[in-house]
């Protein structure tokens, strides 16, 4: 066994984590796939799927060790046990890239230039996809993401969607190393014209489609973005729902409307209100919190009881606004625990004063005849769907969340990056206002106007208040959807089988 190119996939995908956020290295999308392609092209079926593993350990041992905080610091658990638990974490993933390149090597022959143009990044995107909904889901790291800071594919994002986008760098990784290979091989010129092509294509589109607007200005409001700065812990307190129902109070006395001459909207954090709200009186609940200022918009996190006692993390309109919008994807290791009965043998997680949250149904649009709020409540942001369902009517998004349960590290970083795609994607502002940051006002283009950093040590609240401009209509990708691109995927995927299967079928 070669263990130096399993050493090589290690590193390839430990090196990939930075060109993610806060790093933004995206240009090494454009060589690290690539490098991969080549590092198991003349591999054994054996040697495609540890060089592939290695590959994946990499980039989740260090993509996603923020993990950990969550585990340790809410979890009960010792650093050890919790470094093991997030490394046996990431162990699991590494199965995906694992099996789906294996799978690749499986189908490939003598069709180097279908391998290249179309079935590795077909594979690569479709492992993503996987990891959207298979063992609970987990939607994270996509290579598409890197794209919002990517001057040469911003264009695409409204178009083809971040499994396109991945598609696209996947796709010019590979012609790029491609082209390497073959500058010494002149025997290979309708490869190399080919190749140069493609990239000419690719990148010359770019620029028109970016100037391109989707979407229309329909109006303008004032938002008022507010980060609390409490701790998980201190939220879930007796003290700490005084502390949050004072600042609510403050943030009201303000009044920023009486210089304005546009609608004010104030945006509070995911759960910033942690006593329980009973669904059937939530208008009660309005009235007690804005008293006279009822023509001023709020929306705000709460934890709603349903008739049947179940509780739900939602987020609910007040003042001249209203609605309510329950959360429906949960946040591992934040919310539930994947696979709890092996996970509860190690800790006990939330062993703080917090109730048993379960997904809600409630998917009402936030706001009024002139805002149309379409939400997503933290993690499930990543899940695209939770817009797409919405874009026809919103005007726009608002990502309420609470980042705290992951720290200071890599995920909060992130977590906007991916907001910031979905700005994009839907060419729509978004609002993001979490519990201790980061906070922050994105255009429709995903780039950022405003923004709060991460604050875990007891500063006080801090707030910012911005011009937003009110979006209608969608973008290519929202109208569409995913579905039709991963179709062509998935046969772009089965072709190599098939031809496969017929062969051996008239060998036989």
């Amino acid at each position: 066994m070669n263990f130096s190119k399993f050493f090589a996939g290690f590193f390839l995908g430990s090196f990939f984590v930075l060109a993610f956020q806060p790093f933004n290295y995206w240009f090494i999308t454009f060589l690290i796939p690539g490098l991969l392609y080549h590092l198991i092209k003349g591999e054994s079926i054996k040697g495609t799927f540890f060089i592939s593993y290695f590959f994946g350990f990499g980039l989740w041992a260090f993509g996603i060790f923020w993990i950990e905080n969550s585990i340790t610091v809410y979890g009960g658990a010792s650093p050890i046990l919790g470094s093991f638990l997030t490394l046996l974490l990431a162990a699991f993933l590494s199965l995906f890239q694992a099996v789906s390149f294996t799978i690749f090597k499986l189908l490939t022959g003598q069709r180097k230039t279908y391998e290249i143009f179309l079935l590795f990044p077909a594979t690569w995107v479709l492992s993503e996809w996987l990891r959207e909904f298979l063992f609970t889901g987990f939607p994270w790291l996509y290579v598409g993401y890197t794209a919002v800071d990517n001057v040469l594919l911003q264009g695409y994002i409204p178009v083809l969607g971040i499994f396109g986008v991945g598609f696209l760098i996947v796709l010019i990784s590979q012609i790029f190393l491609s082209l390497l290979g073959n500058l010494r091989d002149l025997t290979q010129r309708k490869s190399l014209y080919l190749s140069f092509l493609v990239l000419i294509i690719i990148f010359f589109g770019n620029q028109p489609l970016e100037n391109i607007n989707w979407t229309n200005s329909t109006g303008k409001i004032s938002a008022i973005v507010v980060q609390p700065n409490i701790d998980v812990k201190e939220k879930w307190t007796q003290k700490g729902l005084q502390k949050i129902k004072s600042a609510i109070e403050k943030q009201l006395s303000k009044n920023p409307v009486q210089s304005l001459t546009q609608s004010s909207v104030i945006f509070w954090p995911e759960v910033a209100i942690t006593s329980l709200i009973q669904k059937n009186r939530i208008d009660e609940f309005r009235n007690n919190i804005l008293n006279e200022n009822n023509m001023l918009g709020m929306v705000v996190g709460v934890l709603s009881v349903t008739s049947s006692e179940e509780i739900n993390n939602s987020l609910i309109g007040m003042g001249n606004i209203s609605g309510i919008y329950d959360k429906k994807f949960l946040v591992p290791f934040g919310e539930y625990v994947p696979l709890a009965g092996f996970f509860s043998v190690f800790f006990d997680f939330f062993n703080f004063n917090r109730p048993q949250i379960i997904p809600g149904s409630k998917n009402d649009f936030i706001g009024n005849n002139l805002i149309k709020i379409s939400s997503a409540i933290c993690y499930e942001i990543a899940y695209q769907n939770v817009f797409l369902s919405n874009s026809k009517n919103t005007n726009l998004l608002f990502n309420a969340s609470n980042d705290n349960w992951f720290g200071t590290g890599l995920g909060p970083h992130q977590h906007l990056q991916i907001a910031r795609f979905r700005a994009a994607e839907n060419q729509k502002y978004l609002v993001r206002s979490t519990s201790t940051g980061f906070s922050a006002l994105i255009n429709h283009r995903g780039q950022i106007i405003n923004k709060i950093k991460i604050s875990m040590n007891g500063t006080d609240l801090q707030s910012f208040q911005e011009e937003v401009i009110l979006k209608s209509g969608q973008t290519p990708y929202a109208n569409l959807g995913k579905n039709p691109f991963l179709f062509i995927l998935v046969i772009i995927f089965f072709i190599p089988a098939i031809l496969k299967f017929r062969k051996n079928e008239n060998f036989v």
